[in-house]
């Protein structure tokens, strides 16, 4: 799995297609120089970074970092669809 950090519109984060590979979260909001929202932040585990774009085909400046295994945390906990 690979752990992945970008952005996406703010006013709906979601995957473009259902399920995503991975779980998902939005872990926050950016705004821009006139303190308005330019975008939501998602953190998503994917198998492929291709499979960013194509769930997300919005996502600009993308961070990726590859991972063993989800982690799940409080801040990050199990989404109830999650199913491994």
């Amino acid at each position: 799995m690979i752990r992945t950090r970008f952005y996406v519109n703010p006013d709906d984060y979601r995957p473009i297609n259902w399920p995503p590979p991975g779980p998902y979260w939005c872990t926050g909001y950016a705004l821009n120089n006139d303190f308005e929202l330019s975008a939501a932040v998602v953190v998503a585990y994917v198998e492929r970074e291709d499979q960013i774009l194509e769930f997300w085909p919005d996502a600009t400046e993308i961070d990726s970092t590859p991972d063993q295994e989800i982690i799940f945390t409080d801040r990050f906990s199990k989404p109830d669809w999650w199913t491994p």
